[in-house]
């Protein structure tokens, strides 16, 4: 790699803070130069092409490695989903990385959320860029953060929260941590009489058909595949039916609320993550609900909890 020409950005700004819209100024200062866009989510990518058609060049990392079309500036999207996938299950993202910035004259990372962990990795090929740049407008934060945030005793107790919820007074998510969970969760709502729509990786695309038929379903259930890109209705409540380990992972997935600056509440498993919070009202809050609603062992806590 001797790409010393190139000058490297990153820019981190909070989930749903615009940062679209400085792709579009990016390419507005740009002139005649040519524009890049590499988003490690296929649905997003479409989404860009549909709403900027030709005006900017927009694909996953692995497409640009089959096409290799040229460019004069490149910006990395969701960059953080680069040092979390390219080192696991998509090891071409890399590769990509790499390639494209050696032809860039300005390479540009965009992320919500960048981790002593990733500033680390990029300082490994920091020597291979002319200059770095960090304009920081708010790392690892939430623009919106949640109206109510509840810490649950544990998943049986999230589960009957669910199975609870009134039909038709909103949009609720769910997020999984395997694909199976996803499946049975789905099912199980249905039997109950919710209106359901579910998304796992892959099939992001296929989410936006879904909700184009199925605007404002009860329950949206994923895995953390639609923590990122894809838009989604207005988010009453959100459940974590799973302890996320990552702070990366935790904001994206908490900032599917309030992306309009509406309300939204949080149910999850651990405490929240730079935000005020109370263990005391926290306690209260959880007594109330077990008395409101008189817990007891029903068929979702049943078929999706006992047989896992």
């Amino acid at each position: 790699m001797t790409y010393v020409n190139s000058e490297l950005l990153i820019l981190t700004s909070p989930p749903a803070s615009g940062k679209t819209f400085w792709i579009k100024s990016f390419k507005e200062s740009l002139g005649s130069q040519k524009l890049l866009v590499i988003s490690p989510l296929r649905a997003l990518a479409e989404e860009c092409k549909t709403k900027w058609g030709d005006a900017i060049s927009i694909m996953t990392p692995e497409e640009w490695l089959t096409k290799k079309i040229s460019f004069d500036v490149v910006v990395f999207d969701e960059f953080h989903l680069f040092y979390y996938w390219g080192d696991t299950f998509r090891p071409l993202m890399w590769e990509a990385f790499f390639g494209i910035s050696e032809r860039a004259k300005l390479v540009i990372l965009m992320t919500a959320t960048f981790s002593n962990e990733m500033m680390k990795k990029v300082q490994l090929f920091e020597c291979h860029f002319h200059s770095l740049l960090w304009v920081n407008h708010g790392n690892q934060m939430l623009r919106y953060k949640p109206t109510f945030y509840l810490k649950a005793p544990d998943e049986r107790w999230l589960l009957k929260q669910i199975e609870l919820e009134p039909k038709k007074e909103g949009v609720k998510l769910i997020f999984c941590k395997f694909r199976s969970e996803v499946f049975k969760l789905e099912q199980e709502l249905i039997k109950l009489g919710f209106s359901c729509v579910s998304c796992v990786g892959g099939e992001s695309k296929e989410m936006a058909k879904k909700l184009s038929h199925n605007p404002a379903p009860d329950f949206i259930v994923c895995t953390t595949v639609l923590s990122h890109g894809v838009n989604l209705p207005e988010i009453k409540r959100i459940y974590f039916l799973y302890k996320v380990s990552e702070i990366d992972f935790w904001i994206q997935m908490v900032a599917r609320g309030g992306r309009r600056g509406e309300p939204f509440e949080v149910f999850a498993l651990e405490k929240p993550m730079g935000i005020n919070w109370s263990p005391l009202k926290n306690y209260f809050w959880v007594c109330l609900l077990d008395l409101k609603r008189n817990l007891s062992l029903d068929p979702l806590l049943r078929h999706f909890f006992i047989s896992k």
